[in-house]
C-alpha cells in the first residue's frame, strides 16, 4: 500500500464570550465568538439571541467575564492507496478497502486473509476484528 496522505494532529481553538450571574456563582451564559469577543448573532438560535441581547442590555443581572479560549485536538487518519486503486482511510486497528475488501492495519500493512485470523490463538476472525 502506498500512503498518499500521512496522519496528522489538528489543533483547534474556539472562543466563548461569557457572562456570570451576579447572585449565582458559577452560573451564567456563554456565546460562541471570535478571539476578540465578537458574536455573530446571525448564527444564534432565537432563544440564544434573546439571552445574548438581555445580557448586553442589562435585563439580566450579569457581569461580562471575558472571552474563554477552548483548545482541542484530533487526529486525521492517514490515507493509503490499495492495490485495486481504492483509497483506504487508516483510522483503526483493522481497515478494510471499500473496493476489494483487503484488510490493512493502521500503518498500511496488508493483513492476512480473515479466514487465517486467530489460527494461533483459536479465536474466530470476527472476534479478532471485534465485529459481529
Amino acid at each position: 500500500m502506498k500512503i498518499i496522505k500521512h496522519s496528522k494532529t489538528i489543533e483547534s481553538v474556539s472562543y466563548t464570550l461569557t457572562f456570570a450571574w451576579r447572585d449565582d456563582d458559577g452560573a451564567g451564559f456563554g456565546f460562541d465568538c471570535d478571539a476578540d469577543g465578537n458574536v455573530d448573532v446571525a448564527v444564534l438560535n432565537p432563544d440564544a439571541r434573546k439571552n445574548y441581547e438581555r445580557c448586553l442590555d442589562g435585563t439580566y443581572d450579569v457581569d461580562p467575564t471575558g472571552v474563554a479560549a477552548w483548545h482541542g485536538s484530533y487526529r486525521e487518519p492517514a490515507i493509503g492507496l490499495c492495490s485495486c486503486g481504492a483509497e483506504v482511510e487508516l483510522e483503526g486497528f483493522t481497515n478494510t478497502c471499500p473496493g476489494c475488501g483487503t484488510d490493512y492495519n493502521w500503518g498500511g500493512q496488508e493483513l492476512a486473509p480473515r479466514e487465517q485470523w486467530g489460527e494461533e490463538t483459536g479465536e474466530l476472525w470476527y472476534e479478532v476484528a471485534q465485529i459481529r
